[in-house]
């Protein structure tokens, strides 16, 4: 007697038989209908249909052919796992970029998140989904472990010429890499001279996330450190834990003052390299 796994490898296994079930599933066909609509041989079709009945997923009355409830039972659950199958391999590889540890939602939650790769045909596409992530809205609260000029430069933008409010934790890395880059240096001290600017250091920051408005954005980084990309969404529970994560770091971090933020020439910032680094959060 065959178990349900060999049910479902029965299914599984045969692109045709999948296609039948889901074309009996939209109306009754005809035997002819169906071959055509396969195109497989006579012999092949009504293999199928013989397994079908016998299993009672088809009605059959002469040459017509109509799905029972069970068979269309059994389609919606093929679909729907199919689409579950089709949703983690999109994830797999991003996901192993994601510290687990660090999650306290269901990773599922993540199924139809915006998924920005770094691509190497176009390294600079996404800096631009980053600068359109952190424009998209009036308020950006997040942790980073990473900095480049060009994000720097937006937040300026927003924040000392416009109404933007940020509240960010940095780690002691990312101010001394803004701090060797004069003009960034230079936009940060005004940023913090303004009544919605928060800046604050911490050491222990795990990840790079961003907080617009509603929305989130999480840097993926491989074993070196580097942004392979990152996740864009606005699901309620990854929202909750960034902003969770974010209140973390900043009730143990230390306020930057102005006068720390002093430019140090000694050293000149790559923008290039500070870059290759950055993710949808930084």
């Amino acid at each position: 007697m065959e178990t349900a796994l060999e049910d479902v490898a029965f299914l599984a296994n045969s692109e045709n038989r999948v296609a039948v079930l889901e074309f009996l599933v939209e109306a009754p066909h005809s035997h002819d209908e169906i071959r055509d609509r396969i195109g497989a041989s006579r012999v092949t079709t009504a293999r199928i249909l013989r397994e079908f009945e016998a299993r009672n997923w088809i009605a059959r009355s002469g040459q017509e052919c109509t799905v029972t409830p069970t068979g269309e039972w059994v389609c919606d659950e093929l679909t729907r796992l199919v689409g579950e199958m089709e949703a983690e391999r999109r994830l797999r590889e991003p996901l192993q970029w994601l510290p687990s540890d660090l999650l306290t939602f269901d990773v599922r939650r993540l199924r139809d998140a915006e998924l920005v790769v770094l691509e190497e045909s176009d390294a600079t596409a996404i800096v631009r989904r980053i600068l359109e992530f952190r424009r998209s809205g009036d308020r950006i609260r997040g942790v980073t472990r990473t900095v480049a000029p060009e994000f720097i430069e937006n937040d300026w933008k927003s924040t000392v010429h416009g109404d933007t409010h940020l509240e960010m934790v940095i780690t002691p890395d990312v101010l001394d890499a803004i701090r060797t880059h004069s003009t960034s240096a230079k936009q940060l001290r005004e940023m913090l001279e303004e009544t919605d600017v928060h800046v604050s250091v911490f050491d222990d920051v795990p990840i790079s996330v961003g907080i617009v408005d509603g929305a989130v954005g999480i840097d993926l980084t491989d074993e070196q450190g580097v942004v392979k990309g990152g996740f864009v969404t606005e699901d309620e529970a990854v929202y909750e834990w960034a902003v969770d994560l974010f209140e973390a770091c900043r009730d143990e971090a230390n306020p930057v003052d102005p006068d720390e933020v002093a430019a140090d020439h000694s050293v000149g910032a790559n923008p290039a390299q500070s870059r290759e680094r950055d993710g949808p959060a930084s």
